[in-house]
């Protein structure tokens, strides 16, 4: 039992092995932007850059990223994934139990909302550490990633008075959240405070880096494999 477990997860390790690639330490990363090893960058720019991949040292991905660093490639890969999808799972647990009231895991769901935000800026701003090369994989969590912002900001529509209407309850959060960040807005539901306004701009940010995201990161690369692939014959 436990070796088909292992192969439905990992796959063919003889091919595994031959995408093996090493951990990188985070701080290396930082040290990386500080002394331009891989950018040309100045100004503002620069400033950003240190900016993202010095404010990923706040959240807990990085650590565990770090304590899992001596296991081979594809376990630390997979144990990043159970992390996307228990980030994921958060705020959809919260709005099924009704629980964004409680102010510890309301506070937690924000914490997390606000490490995606960073982990996709830092896809597109910082490309050269992102040594993935399974840009299906890539897309897969990219959509992890989506859905936990729409649940998030569905967890802080249920928990406040910010429309014109209450959404106590899981599906009028989640379809308020969902057609805004679709960027659709049918308008039977809408933003009424200042505070409601802003959170609905800040999410259509979210949509916007994503869409970003997907254009100038994923489908260029995604096109070029075939070409590569071409090559290689």
């Amino acid at each position: 039992m436990k070796r088909h477990l292992t192969r439905l997860i990992f796959g063919n390790q003889a091919l595994n092995k031959l995408e093996e690639q090493p951990h990188m330490p985070h701080f290396k990363k930082i040290r990386d932007v500080w002394h331009n090893s891989h950018y040309n960058d100045f100004g503002i720019e620069r400033i950003f850059r240190l900016f993202l991949v010095t404010s990923n040292a706040f959240f807990p991905g990085v650590y565990l990223e770090h304590i899992h660093r001596k296991s081979s490639y594809h376990e630390r890969k997979i144990r990043g994934e159970l992390y996307v999808i228990f980030k994921t799972a958060i705020p959809f647990v919260m709005l099924y139990f009704g629980l964004w009231n409680h102010t510890w895991l309301f506070a937690i769901n924000i914490y997390l909302l606000i490490e995606t935000y960073v982990y996709i800026f830092q896809k597109i701003f910082l490309p050269e550490h992102n040594s993935d090369r399974n840009y299906n994989r890539s897309l897969i969590l990219l959509f992890f990633n989506f859905a936990e912002v729409i649940g998030s900001y569905a967890v802080i529509y249920a928990a406040g008075n910010y429309l014109n209407q209450p959404v106590g309850n899981i599906a009028e959060a989640l379809y308020f959240s969902l057609i805004t960040g679709a960027t659709v807005g049918y308008g039977d539901i809408y933003p009424i405070s200042q505070a409601g306004k802003f959170l609905v701009m800040s999410q259509l940010v979210s949509t916007l880096s994503f869409l970003i995201l997907f254009f100038n990161f994923f489908a260029p690369r995604a096109q070029d494999r075939p070409a590569r692939s071409r090559d290689k014959r």
